[in-house]
């Protein structure tokens, strides 16, 4: 079962654009990233907040993932735009669209 995982950062004063262009850059590679299903990049307006909403065919391969991205040095570049630590939840969905429960 596919897991949505939800990342919020809060980026430093006047580096959105920078994160957002950062992203942009690295976002084909993720696409390419096995057990990868898809991304959304959202952010807050007039606040430094960037949201990632993505879904990961399971979340040991979302972690297998950013480990990737540590080793390769992508994370390093990210976090230093960033103010604090991202915030990481990881979803599992309970409620189809038809409002009928998944997990019961």
């Amino acid at each position: 079962m596919s897991v949505t995982v939800i990342l919020e950062a809060k980026v430093k004063q006047g580096r959105k654009a920078s994160l957002l262009q950062l992203l942009t850059k690295h976002f084909p590679e993720t696409r390419k990233f096995d057990g990868f299903i898809d991304m959304s990049i959202y952010s807050e307006a007039d606040t430094e907040l960037v949201i990632f909403i993505s879904k990961w065919q399971s979340f040991a391969i979302y972690q297998q993932y950013l480990q990737w991205r540590t080793d390769t040095g992508v994370m390093g570049t990210l976090g230093a735009l960033l103010a604090a630590p991202p915030v990481i939840r990881q979803l599992t969905k309970e409620i189809s669209d038809n409002l009928e429960l998944i997990n019961t």
